[in-house]
């Protein structure tokens, strides 16, 4: 957690004083020697805080009001909508340094993923949230299922994949994936997987891995994704 991208760094430093005053003079003789990169901060300190009212909210099972952001080219957060979202919060979680709130857009019917350091003005409902029964996909929610189909943490649908892959890159695809993955054909230096994943996730992670990972499947997937790395070479290959 200390070493987040997306915890301010003054936060930062204050979780390192206050575990400094719990623990001995042991643990203070080490602490000294961690440190963050401090420019590489955001400027949301309302993390913390934000954290603090979703963890009241699934504990009390109200729904929130937030506005939710995206950063401009200046750098600063700035509101994705003209209105606030009204968000049924069940789980937070954490991967690859970022944390989510995995909740219902309370117009929609489905689940979605919001980037915590992205939300600002929360506000604690009185308002009851929506069964997570009654959400797409939320009356069998696993975490760990969730979070292996949603690499980077898109919203929609997942679907079935299959891919050719390189053997040398089995641990990075069991890292991704999880233990859910069907594998098949395997020889000495390949094996077919297939896995169910976040589609757009899955696009992106493709790209990713395109020196050694082949789509096969579903078709729709593999034509987008060979245009997408056609665009790529197309643009390497323009002069100036």
């Amino acid at each position: 957690m200390l070493f987040s991208k997306h915890i301010p760094y003054r936060q930062c430093k204050e979780l390192v004083e206050k575990l400094e005053g719990l623990s001995n003079r042991y643990f203070k003789s080490r602490v000294r020697f961690i440190s963050t990169m401090e420019e590489t901060k955001p400027k949301n300190p309302q993390l913390f805080y934000t954290i603090e009212i979703i963890d009241e909210a699934i504990a009390a099972g109200k729904q929130v009001a937030f506005t939710y952001n995206e950063y401009g080219t200046d750098k600063k957060l700035h509101p994705k909508r003209d209105r606030e979202y009204i968000v049924n919060p069940y789980q937070m979680a954490a991967t690859n340094g970022r944390y989510y709130l995995i909740g219902n857009y309370d117009k929609y019917d489905n689940l979605a993923n919001y980037r915590m350091d992205r939300i600002t003005n929360i506000r604690l409902l009185d308002t009851p949230i929506k069964p997570k029964e009654q959400v797409q996909g939320g009356k069998h929610f696993s975490l760990p299922k969730h979070m292996a189909e949603h690499l980077y943490m898109f919203s929609g649908e997942s679907i079935p994949v299959t891919f050719r892959m390189n053997k040398d890159i089995l641990n990075d695809v069991i890292d991704w994936f999880g233990s859910d993955i069907i594998f098949s054909d395997e020889t000495e230096g390949e094996v077919t997987a297939r896995v169910t994943v976040n589609k757009r996730a899955m696009r992106y992670w493709a790209r990713q891995y395109c020196g050694t990972v082949k789509l096969l499947s579903p078709p729709d997937l593999v034509e987008t994704v060979k245009s997408d790395l056609q665009w790529a070479l197309e643009q390497y290959e323009k002069k100036g």
